[in-house]
């Protein structure tokens, strides 16, 4: 099949429009029509998934990139939605959360991991037991309230091989993993857990099957950040799955080691590549002066073609938004490379002493370019938002309305965070601070 040709603006201002983030004749974000709980729901839903880390530099980075999308947003319409049973927990790009309309697309993969799990959970016996346990008990339990002087086990959970950790967390974490506890609730970076029918709405819990038995797939690997595929040929469920993920990056790369958010060989991509796109779901997307060949799901494909028709309507107005180092749009670096022209690490896990740009480096949104970062942190003792390094990328111009916009929103920003002041420490250009 021959590729649908665009240019790089083209691209990268529909993946933009896609996740809600450009502001076009053509395109409005979605902060400017949703709000509240149901807005944070549908933006979720519009995303596909959305990613979770306890890092609390600044907010949590699933809440900054809610507040880029959602007017007005507050973490707890987030919290809530948990709490109302309309999200849940999983690994899809990383650890997200979901729409639980969702789970069933994503059962299977809990189903086959709790099989590859069977010789750990025997070894757990006892304190998965204890665990499930608590749960029918209490109802809603967390972690740190289970088996406080229970044994510690070598190599489990999320720890090294050569680390110990407590035997009822990796039960939850294996429990979690294959389906028989949920995040119930959130709050902050801590989770309550409860068993499935606590969590899932009755029509959803009572569609889902359980197989009388599920064989270990080959590989396995029962820790909590190692999703299983399900291995039946390529089943309705990897068909579903990698439409999700397709759904979710808009345009993807089969070099992206995530890939159908499944362990799927080189081959097995590109013959599930293929076949989908004989049916027409998926179209090949060439980008002028990228190397790398994309993929589309047909709605983004044809929204490519229009866009590339009519490129007045889709030129971008210079809005400055501050992308949370797991936002969506920055899930694969190699993708913002060749579309943005920009490169980004995130520098949290780093050494200090090798750092470029800061710990919590955040990309600068403007209109369809990435123009620079910031390096916030929030001094919550003092209530100062600290902004340990503003940078422009050269080339930029830092003229007075440029300035203006940024000046605005990291005002913004500030507020969000319940900041009453903002510490300017370090800018590159150097003169850069004076301006500002």
């Amino acid at each position: 099949m021959q590729p649908i040709h665009v240019s790089k603006p083209t691209a990268r201002r529909i993946l933009l429009a896609h996740q809600g983030l450009l502001s076009a004749a053509a395109a409005q974000p979605w902060r400017t029509e949703l709000s509240g709980p149901t807005g944070t729901l549908t933006a979720i839903e519009r995303l596909g998934a959305l990613q979770l880390d306890p890092v609390s530099v600044v907010e949590r980075c699933h809440h900054l990139a809610l507040y880029a999308r959602v007017k007005g947003y507050k973490p707890a319409w987030f919290d809530n939605l948990f709490a109302k049973g309309a999200l849940f927990e999983y690994l899809a790009n990383a650890r997200c959360a979901l729409p639980m309309g969702a789970l069933p697309d994503f059962w299977p993969i809990m189903l086959q991991a709790r099989a590859n799990a069977a010789e750990r959970r025997e070894a757990l016996a006892e304190s998965v037991g204890e665990v499930l346990e608590a749960a029918r008990r209490q109802g809603h339990v967390r972690p740190r309230e289970i088996g406080h002087d229970g044994p510690r086990l070598m190599g489990m959970g999320y720890n090294a091989p050569d680390e110990e950790s407590k035997a009822t967390g990796s039960a939850i974490d294996l429990l979690w993993l294959g389906g028989q506890l949920f995040v119930s609730r959130r709050e902050g970076a801590e989770k309550w857990y409860a068993r499935p029918e606590r969590v899932v709405p009755k029509a959803i819990w009572e569609s889902l099957q359980e197989p009388e038995e599920i064989a270990p797939s080959a590989g396995a690997t029962p820790r909590p950040w190692g999703a299983p595929t399900v291995r039946r040929g390529f089943s309705p469920w990897t068909d579903m799955l990698m439409h999700r993920y397709l759904n979710a990056f808009t345009l993807a790369e089969t070099g992206d080691f995530r890939f159908g958010w499944q362990k799927l060989t080189a081959a097995e991509r590109k013959s599930w590549l293929e076949a989908a796109a004989a049916r027409g779901e998926v179209l090949p997307i060439q980008i002028d002066c990228v190397k790398r060949r994309y993929w589309a799901p047909a709605p983004a494909a044809e929204a490519l073609l229009a866009a590339e028709a009519a490129p007045a309507a889709w030129e971008p107005d210079p809005e400055i938004r501050f992308l949370a180092p797991l936002d969506n749009l920055l899930w694969h670096r190699p993708r913002l490379a060749d579309l943005f022209d920009f490169d980004y690490v995130w520098e949290v896990y780093i050494p200090a002493a090798r750092r470029r740009y800061g710990a919590f480096t955040m990309p600068i949104l403007e209109g369809d370019r990435l123009i620079g970062r910031i390096d916030p942190r929030m001094d919550r003792s003092q209530g100062r938002l600290l902004l340990q390094l503003v940078q422009l990328e050269p080339g930029i111009k830092p003229d007075r309305s440029r300035l203006a916009r940024l000046g605005r929103a990291l005002q913004a920003f500030a507020r969000f965070h319940g900041a009453r002041e903002i510490a300017l420490l370090r800018t590159e250009p150097e003169g850069l601070r004076l301006s500002l």
